[in-house]
């Protein structure tokens, strides 16, 4: 995947957007999958985006103690500008779970004033405005999945916010394993899969690999 095929640079004709990304400087790196991208300590003015492959925000609180943040597919973006705040008893992490290519700007090439006041660089900064309102979307998303009381309630809320942002005529798929979900929906692994198996037979839920369905009662 090209730089400027991501979401930063959407609305930019080819041409502006390659010379405003040789103009940001952007350093892109590859990562093996379980390496450590980024952990928030001197990155707080790069935005790094996700130009190929599939990694996880991850926080650790003062026990150790693992919860994954968000996922990051392709044309994701992360940055302590995206994070709202960083609590000094926990410590963030971006983490390949694959194989993955990372392009990373600073924040202050894109807000910067441009001495052209090219209407290019205005997009861009539309643009990173518009993500940090999906990032607060995403935000209240995981707050809505995390108060539901129960394991397979949570479970359920999470696959259904999955279901509805799965493109028309594509089966949904989990983008996690199994003991990355429970570190996702803050849950025990060997909790969780009771409540997948219990869901499983009770025609609820068919799942293969990482790929699902939900059943509704109409469906039943």
């Amino acid at each position: 995947m090209l730089p400027e095929d991501n979401i930063l640079f959407k609305g930019i004709n080819t041409d502006d957007c390659k010379r405003m990304i040789a103009c940001f400087a952007p350093d892109i790196r590859k990562y093996k999958a379980g390496s450590s991208i980024a952990d928030f300590d001197g990155y707080s003015d790069r935005i790094g985006i996700i130009l190929s492959g599939h990694a996880v925000m991850v926080r650790y609180d003062i026990n150790g103690v693992r919860t994954i943040i968000e996922s990051l597919e392709e044309q994701s973006i992360f940055g302590a500008f995206f994070t709202f705040s960083i609590s000094k008893r926990s410590s963030l992490e971006i983490v390949s779970e694959t194989d993955c290519e990372v392009m990373f700007v600073r924040r202050s090439e894109i807000t910067k004033r441009c001495e052209n006041a090219c209407p290019c660089h205005s997009k861009v900064v539309e643009n990173l405005l518009e993500l940090m309102s999906e990032k607060t979307i995403n935000l209240s998303e995981r707050i809505e999945v995390l108060s539901q009381r129960s394991i397979g309630d949570k479970l359920i809320s999470c696959l259904e916010l999955i279901e509805d942002k799965t493109p028309e005529g594509r089966t949904p798929q989990i983008p996690f394993s199994t003991t990355a979900l429970s570190d996702y929906l803050c849950v025990n692994r060997s909790a969780l899969q009771r409540e997948i198996t219990k869901l499983k037979n009770a025609g609820v839920l068919t799942i293969s690999k990482r790929k699902f369905r939900l059943l509704r009662p109409k469906e039943q």
